[in-house]
C-alpha cells in the first residue's frame, strides 16, 4: 500500500468533521434551477425544470418535449445520487444506452448498437473524440470525472449534421460545472467535501471543491482522488479457459477442463485516478461573457483484464492522462439580425501509454501516444425571420500525434527506443473542417420542422516507411455532406409525435488506417484502402407530457454502408505474398491473429426505445425504461450472407433487450429520498463472428465452425447469459449543510456479466457517500 493512502483519507475525514461544525451562516447549495424556454412560438413565456432543457438537439436551449430526435438529459442531482465510479455508468440507467466495460475504471456506452469512435463524445461544447480512437469499446469517456459534472445529455440517432464525423450512434454531451456570477458586491465563497466508499471493490473517493465569485466574477476549483481495488462479483465463477474463452457458474463446479481454472475474486482490476479542474467566468456585459477553463485527469495505472485473465500477458495496463484547455466567448443581440455569437478556442491533449509483457517472455513493451488537438468552433443564432430559428456555425480540430516504443529487458533494464511508433507513426496527422446550418421553423401553432445540413472534409497523413519501406506515407482525404429534416406535431397539448430522418458518416480516422495495437481479437493493423461508413435513418414516434404520465416511444431503422470491420490479414491477401509489414507484426505477436480494416457493403439496425414516469402521489412515483435493438448484415464483401453461417448476418455487439423498472419516494422538500428498482437484460446469443472469437463474450470455442445454432441462428453453447439485478437506495439531509447517500447493488449477490464486458458485475455493494457543502457572504 502507497505510505500516502492513510494521510490522504485521513485528511478527508478531518475536513468533514469540520464542515460539519460549522455555524448557522451556512445555507446549503441550492440545485433547482429555472429557464425560459427560447422564444419558438407558442410557450414562450412558460418555465420549465433544467432536466426538460436540453442544447445537443439543436445547438441552443430547448424542451426536449419540442424536439424531433429521441434525447435524455441527466441532472446533477441524479448524478449525485447514482454515485456513480465513473462517468459511462452514469448513462447506463439511460433509455437507449448499453453502458459496456472492458475493464474496472473503463467503460464504453452502446448507442443504437454502436460505440467506440461510431459516437460522438463532447465535455463544455469541446469534442473528445479524436483520430486515435478505436472502433470497439473504449476508455476515454471514463477520463472524465463524474464528480465534476453538472449534466449530462445523451442524443440519440445520427448527429452528423451538426456534430460532424462519428455521431453515426449518437452523440453524448457532458457539462462541467458552472462557476456562476453573483452580480453582487458581495464576495461569495462555497466550499464543498465530498467522499464515498463503496465494498465490492473498495472504492474510496475523495473531492474537495470551492466555489464563487464576487460582482461579474466567478469561479469554481476542485480536485479529488479516487482509489479502487480488485472486483468481488456475485456468488459464482467464472471458468476461464486455455482458449481464451470462458463460461459463469452460479456453483463451484465439481470438474472442470484439464486446462481451465476458476476465478473468483478478479485481479488484477484495481486503479487510482487524480483529477482536478478549475473555471472562471467574466460577465464582460450584460450581453457579453467569457469563460477560462482547465481540467486535468490522470489514471496512472488501469489494468486491461480481458488480456490478463486469459494469462495471454502478464502485465497489460493503460496509463491515461488528459489535459484540456478552453476559452468560450458568447455575445448576445450584438447586431439586429445576430441573437447570439459563441466561439471557442480549446487545446486537448490525451496521452496514452500501453505496457505489456507476454507470458513467459523477459521483455516489456510500452507503446507511447501522445495526442495534441488544436480547436476552433463558432456559432451564431438569429431569431430574425418570423417564427424561425436559424443556427450556424463552422469548427475546425487537428491532431497532431507523437509515438514512440520503448522495450525494456526486464533483467538488465536495458531500454531501446523506437521514436517512429508507437501504437502510430509518430508525427501523424488529421484535420477536419466542418461547416453546418439549421432553420428550425414553427409553421402551424402545433408544427414545427427542423431542417439542416453540414459539409464536412476530413484529411490523414501518416509515414509507414519505417516499418515497411513498400508503404512510404499515407496520404488521403475524404470530403461528405450531410443533411436531416425533423418534424414534430402537436396533436394535443400533451402528446406530441415527432419523426426525424438524418444521414450520418465518419471518415477513417488514424486509427482504421494505420494503427498497431492489440485488442480482445488478436492485433489490428494498418489499412490504407478504405471508405467511410456512411449511413441513413428514419425515425419516429411520440412523446407525452401529461400531469400523471411522461415519457416517449421512438422507434428508428438505420441503414449502414461501407461498415468498417476486421477481417484476417491472410484472407485480405489471399493467393499474395504478406508485405513485410504484416509478417513483421504476426513476428512481434506469436499467437495472435493479426486482423485488417475492410468496409462491410451494408448493414440493418433497428430498434424501439421506450421510457416513462408515471407520479402516482406527491412523493411516490413508477420509473422504467426498454430498449430492443436489432442488427442485421445485409451484403457481406459484395454478397449475400450465407444462410447457412448465421454468424455472417449478425452486426458486432448487438445488444440484448434491457431496461429498468422501479419506484422512488422524494419527499417535496428534498429532505428525504428512496428509490428501489430492477435492471437486466435477456441473454445474447445472436453472435457475429468477432464475438465468438471476443473473450469478454462467454463460449467454449474461438473457432466460429465448432459453435452450435438452433433453427434460428442462435448460438447455442456460447453467448451472454441473462441477467438481472434488485437495487435500493436513498438519500437524506441530516442538516441544512450535510447530505447522506446510502445504496446496496446486486441484492441477491448474483454473478452477471453485461454483454460485451470484460468483468463482471460487483456482487452486493454497499456504497455510501457524504456531502458537505456550505455558504458563506462577505
Amino acid at each position: 500500500m502507497n505510505a500516502n493512502k492513510p494521510l490522504i483519507w485521513i485528511s478527508f475525514l478531518c475536513l468533514f468533521v469540520w464542515l460539519s461544525q460549522i455555524g448557522q451562516n451556512i445555507t446549503y447549495a441550492q440545485e433547482t434551477e429555472k429557464i425560459p424556454l427560447p422564444p419558438l412560438g407558442k410557450g414562450e413565456n412558460k418555465t420549465v425544470h433544467l432536466g426538460e432543457i436540453a442544447v445537443t438537439a439543436t445547438r441552443a436551449a430547448k424542451d426536449t418535449f419540442r424536439t424531433p430526435n429521441a434525447i435524455s438529459v441527466i441532472e446533477q442531482a441524479n448524478i449525485e445520487r447514482m454515485n456513480a465510479q465513473i462517468t459511462p455508468l452514469i448513462l447506463r440507467e439511460t433509455v437507449g444506452v448499453f453502458a459496456q466495460k472492458t475493464t474496472h475504471g473503463q467503460g464504453s456506452p452502446i448507442l443504437r448498437g454502436l460505440t467506440g469512435y461510431q459516437t460522438y463524445i463532447q465535455v463544455d461544447g469541446i469534442r473528445l473524440n479524436n483520430s486515435t480512437f478505436r472502433s470497439g469499446p473504449n476508455q476515454y469517456l471514463a477520463t472524465i470525472n463524474p464528480d465534476s459534472l453538472r449534466r449530462v445529455e445523451v442524443f440519440r440517432g445520427p448527429g452528423s449534421v451538426l456534430y460532424g464525423s462519428g455521431a453515426m450512434g449518437g452523440v453524448i454531451s457532458v457539462f462541467t460545472k458552472d462557476a456562476d456570477t453573483p452580480g453582487t458586491k458581495e464576495l461569495i465563497i462555497k466550499p464543498r467535501l465530498f467522499g464515498k466508499f463503496a465494498s465490492a471493490d473498495r472504492e474510496k473517493d475523495g473531492r474537495l471543491e470551492v466555489s464563487g465569485g464576487y460582482d461579474r466574477l466567478g469561479f469554481i476549483i476542485g480536485g479529488g482522488v479516487k482509489d479502487v481495488e480488485d472486483l468481488r462479483p456475485g456468488r459464482g465463477y467464472d471458468v476461464q479457459l486455455k482458449n481464451r474463452k470462458f463460461y459463469l457458474t452460479s456453483q463451484k463446479p465439481t470438474s472442470i477442463p484439464a486446462d481451465a481454472w476458476l476465478v473468483d475474486v478478479e485481479s488484477p482490476v484495481g486503479w487510482r485516478e487524480y483529477s482536478s479542474d478549475t473555471k472562471l467566468s467574466l460577465n464582460l456585459s450584460d450581453n457579453q461573457a467569457v469563460k477560462l477553463a482547465y481540467q486535468l485527469v490522470r489514471q496512472p495505472d488501469v489494468p486491461r483484464y480481458d488480456s490478463l485473465s486469459t494469462k495471454q500477458f502478464e502485465v497489460f495496463s493503460f496509463a491515461q492522462n488528459r489535459d484540456l484547455a478552453y476559452a468560450n466567448y458568447v455575445g448576445k443581440k450584438l447586431v439586429p439580425v445576430l441573437d447570439e455569437l459563441s466561439a471557442s478556442i480549446s487545446y486537448h491533449r490525451q496521452k496514452e501509454e500501453n505496457k505489456q509483457v507476454q507470458t513467459g517472455k523477459t521483455e516489456q513493451t510500452k507503446l507511447s501516444d501522445t495526442v495534441g488537438t488544436f480547436g476552433l468552433s463558432a456559432q451564431g443564432t438569429s431569431l430574425a425571420a418570423k417564427k424561425q430559428r436559424i443556427t450556424v456555425g463552422s469548427d475546425f480540430y487537428f491532431d497532431n500525434l507523437s509515438s514512440k516504443t520503448i522495450k525494456t529487458d526486464l533483467n538488465t533494464k536495458a531500454e531501446k527506443i523506437d521514436e517512429t511508433w508507437g501504437v502510430f507513426p509518430d508525427g501523424s496527422k488529421f484535420w477536419d473542417l466542418n461547416l453546418f446550418a439549421q432553420d428550425e421553423i414553427q409553421i402551424l401553432d402545433r408544427l414545427e420542422v427542423t431542417l439542416g445540413g453540414r459539409y464536412a472534409l476530413s484529411s490523414a497523413e501518416a509515414d509507414l516507411s519505417s516499418r515497411d519501406k513498400s508503404f512510404g506515407v499515407f496520404k488521403d482525404s475524404w470530403p461528405a455532406l450531410t443533411g436531416s429534416a425533423g418534424v414534430v406535431v402537436g396533436i394535443i397539448d400533451e402528446l406530441n409525435l415527432v419523426g426525424n430522418v438524418a444521414n450520418s458518416f465518419r471518415a477513417p480516422t488514424l486509427n482504421d488506417t494505420t494503427a498497431v495495437i492489440v485488442t480482445n481479437e488478436g492485433v489490428d493493423a494498418p489499412s490504407l484502402d478504405l471508405e467511410p461508413e456512411k449511413g441513413l435513418t428514419a425515425e419516429g414516434g411520440f412523446k407525452a407530457r401529461y400531469k400523471y404520465f411522461s415519457g416517449s416511444l421512438i422507434y428508428y431503422f438505420s441503414q449502414i454502408k461501407d461498415l468498417v470491420a476486421r477481417v484476417p490479414v491472410e484472407e485480405a491477401y489471399k493467393g499474395q505474398t504478406l508485405p513485410e509489414l504484416y509478417t513483421d507484426i504476426q513476428a512481434a505477436y506469436p499467437g495472435l491473429d493479426v486482423f485488417v480494416q475492410d468496409n462491410i457493403d451494408e448493414a440493418q439496425i433497428q430498434g424501439v426505445e421506450i421510457d416513462g414516469l408515471a407520479p402516482i402521489t406527491n412523493e411516490w412515483s413508477i420509473f422504467g425504461n426498454l430498449t430492443f435493438t436489432r442488427g442485421k448484415v445485409t451484403v457481406l464483401n459484395g454478397k449475400a450472407p450465407d444462410p447457412n453461417k448465421p454468424w455472417e448476418s449478425r452486426i458486432r455487439r448487438e445488444p440484448p433487450l434491457n431496461g429498468l423498472l422501479g419506484v422512488r419516494f422524494e419527499e417535496k422538500d428534498d429532505r428525504f429520498w428512496g428509490e428501489f428498482f430492477a435492471r437486466g437484460a435477456v441473454k445474447q446469443n445472436r453472435l457475429s463472428e468477432g464475438d465468438i472469437r471476443d473473450p469478454r463474450i462467454p463460449g467454449l470455442t474461438r473457432d466460429v465452425k465448432e459453435v452450435k445454432f438452433d433453427e434460428n441462428g442462435r448460438a447455442i453453447d456460447a453467448g451472454t447469459p441473462g441477467w438481472f439485478t434488485l437495487n435500493i437506495r436513498g438519500g437524506m439531509r441530516l442538516t441544512e449543510y450535510n447530505r447522506l447517500t446510502i445504496g446496496i447493488e446486486n441484492i441477491l449477490n448474483r454473478r452477471y456479466r453485461e454483454h460485451g464486458s470484460g468483468v463482471d458485475g460487483p456482487g452486493v455493494n454497499f456504497i455510501i457517500s457524504l456531502d458537505n457543502r456550505g455558504n458563506f457572504q462577505y
